[in-house]
């Protein structure tokens, strides 16, 4: 019984040295690239490749809801605070869809 007790304490310290070699390994993980840009005062930023921003776009229902996934709900809070008009928000999607990688509007039917 003594035997089976090590075994399984030696098991589990395995076990443990891998669960923080993984947790080690995911922390040094380079973390997506991200891109800035400048709207009214504020510095944005989102990610610069289009494949990492969050799947919650693929379920957006308006470009509103799109846009606001893509800045995250802090940097749409603070745009928001600018009180912008449709205009302006065309503008700063136009601003977002560049910097995550996506083109603008010009871009459209190249």
């Amino acid at each position: 019984m003594t035997a089976a007790r090590k075994t399984s304490s030696a098991k589990t310290s395995a076990l443990a040295a891998k669960q923080a070699e993984a947790t080690h390994d995911e922390k040094n993980a380079e973390a997506p690239k991200t891109a800035t840009f400048d709207y009214k005062g504020f510095t944005y930023t989102v990610p610069a490749d289009p494949l990492d921003i969050p799947m919650e776009v693929a379920f957006a229902e308006s470009e509103f809801e799109i846009i606001q996934e893509i800045v995250g709900p802090d940097q749409w809070v603070e745009f928001r605070k600018t009180r912008p008009t449709i205009r302006q928000f065309g503008e700063f999607s136009d601003l977002v869809l560049k910097a995550s990688g996506q083109g603008g509007a010009e871009d459209e039917g190249n």
